[in-house]
């Protein structure tokens, strides 16, 4: 297959096009997935949205792929008190990725790459892919966690020379760094509040884990310290 910097988005292709580039790409698709939630006070509810979005475009210019329109709908049920936050019913959700996947792969798509950049569905998708072997299919579902790619970045040397904390994780350095790469007109760094450490609120019950145990050590949806982004 051919490498190209041109990036095939499902819905700018026109009918002939999309034919076309289902072949170029090896019958491949990448569906970018986030979720709707609140990222700290300074950072956009789409944060995860916009984020995995950008990074699956990039990989699609130097990969050929067809890039389906992200998804905004993900595993938010810890918090959806919160404003803005959208939380789908479970069965909601599997059915969506299912019906989703059946029409990629009605479209001649055999390779499906479901691209996660919300931590909270990581166990969910892992559970939606081993689902898929319940019976035959004519198509693969492969998931790819931004944050497998993300951690040898955060180990690097280069960013231990730039970071400036020691916590880094929702909404901290790191994400808000990147959202002022990407879309620096809706981060407002004048709403960045101090560091956000861990409450350790369950730290009693080590041994165990609930539904609840990040929300209830960063209920302001921020852990880390973005000052220095």
């Amino acid at each position: 297959m051919k490498r190209t910097s041109r990036i095939r988005r499902w819905e700018e292709l026109t009918a002939p096009a999309f034919a076309r580039a289902v072949r170029e790409t090896g019958r491949t698709c990448a569906v970018p997935l986030g979720v709707i939630e609140k990222h700290g006070n300074h950072l956009p509810l789409g944060t995860d949205v916009l984020f995995v979005k950008a990074v699956t475009e990039m990989a699609a210019r130097t990969e050929p792929v067809l890039v389906f329109p992200a998804l905004c709908f993900g595993q938010i049920q810890e918090a959806k008190h919160v404003p803005g936050a959208v939380a789908l019913g479970r069965r909601v959700y599997f059915d969506l990725l299912e019906n989703l996947c059946e029409e990629i792969a009605r479209n001649g798509c055999t390779k499906i790459v479901l691209v996660n950049g919300h931590g909270g569905n990581e166990s969910f998708l892992s559970y939606f892919a081993m689902a898929q072997l319940e019976r035959e299919r004519p198509y693969a579902v492969y998931v790819a966690r931004l944050s497998d790619y993300i951690a040898p970045v955060l180990a690097s040397q280069a960013w231990r020379k730039m970071k400036e904390t020691d916590v880094d994780a929702h909404a901290g350095e790191f994400e808000t760094s990147w959202m002022l790469a990407i879309r620096p007109d809706l981060v407002r760094m004048n709403n960045v509040k101090e560091a956000a450490l861990p409450r350790g609120r369950l730290r009693h019950v080590p041994a165990l884990t609930d539904g609840i145990w990040w929300y209830a050590d960063y209920p302001e949806h921020y852990a880390g310290d973005a000052r220095p982004a």
